[in-house]
C-alpha cells in the first residue's frame, strides 16, 4: 500500500511540477525522502518463515488449527496467531471456518521458497 501511495504522489508531482514547487516545504520534502528511502521489509516475518516451513513439511496433511501449529513448533498457539493472521493477509495461508479457526496453505504458501 505504501508503494501505491508513493507512486500516486510521484504522478501528481510530475503532472504539475509548477504547483509542486510552489507548495513544497522542507518538511514535506524530508517526509517524501524518508518514505522513498525506507528499507524494504521482508516478504515474510521470521515467525512466518517458521510457520511456513512447518506447514510445508506437513503437506498433504492439514488444514490445521493454530494450536496444532503451535504444538508442532513447540510454542503456545497464542504466540503464533498474529503471524498466522499476517500470512493470511499476505496470501500465504487461507483461513477456513470460524469455530474453530482452521488454516491451510494457499498455492502461494505451498510454493514459497524458504531462504
Amino acid at each position: 500500500m505504501e508503494n501505491d501511495f508513493l507512486n500516486f504522489l510521484n504522478h501528481l508531482m510530475e503532472a504539475n511540477p509548477e504547483l509542486t514547487k510552489e507548495l513544497m516545504t522542507p518538511g514535506i520534502e524530508k517526509y517524501i525522502e524518508v518514505l522513498n528511502t525506507k528499507s524494504e521489509k521482508p516478504e515474510v516475518t521470521e515467525k512466518g518463515v517458521e510457520i511456513l516451513t512447518y506447514l510445508q513439511a506437513q503437506i498433504p496433511e492439514g488444514p490445521f488449527k493454530a494450536c496444532d501449529v503451535g504444538t508442532g513448533l513447540g510454542v503456545p498457539a497464542r504466540s503464533i496467531s498474529g503471524a498466522l493472521r499476517k500470512l493470511v493477509l499476505d496470501g500465504f495461508c487461507a483461513k477456513l471456518g470460524k469455530e474453530p479457526v482452521i488454516y491451510e496453505l494457499t498455492e502461494k504458501g505451498r510454493n514459497y521458497i524458504i531462504k
